[in-house]
């Protein structure tokens, strides 16, 4: 993982990462940042996983990723090693840098931004719904966070 304190980022397609034990939120943005847009969420569990994850950056020419990670509420400690193991996994690819913020509140601000946007209920109830809008949340707040 690289040191955050001022990525370069200038020009670059960033993707943000909403990881779950389940599912996988992942949202990219266009190389002005200007344009965020969510991406369907991909199964943790399937063991095409990291082969459809890797192929979908190199396909979108991804060169840093951002991990959301709950500082406040991170739910325990099996979760946390699983978020971990997973980051640590993700930076070994040389294709690109990580770097981790807080998401702490994402899948609330999900399914408010949801309910304001007029998304119906049964859509987002939808499995996936809120894990790819709290990535376009993850990838907000990172581009705000470095004045991009």
């Amino acid at each position: 993982m690289k040191e955050q304190n001022n990525p370069n980022i200038i020009g670059k397609r960033v993707a943000a990462i909403d990881f779950g034990l389940k599912r996988v939120g992942f949202a990219y943005c266009d190389e002005l940042h200007i344009s965020i847009t969510p991406f369907d969420t991909l199964d943790y569990h399937s063991p095409k996983f990291w082969g459809l994850l890797n192929s979908k950056l190199a396909e979108l020419n991804i060169k840093h990723i951002v991990v959301g990670v709950p500082i406040w509420h991170i739910e325990n400690e099996s979760f946390r090693r699983k978020l971990f193991n997973f980051i640590n996994k993700l930076s070994q690819n040389p294709d690109f840098d990580v770097f981790t913020i807080d998401e702490s509140f994402t899948s609330q601000r999900a399914t408010e931004t949801m309910i304001e946007i007029g998304k119906k209920k049964s859509t987002r109830s939808e499995k996936g719904q809120k894990d790819k809008i709290a990535a376009a949340l993850i990838l907000r707040d990172f581009l705000d966070e470095y004045g991009v």
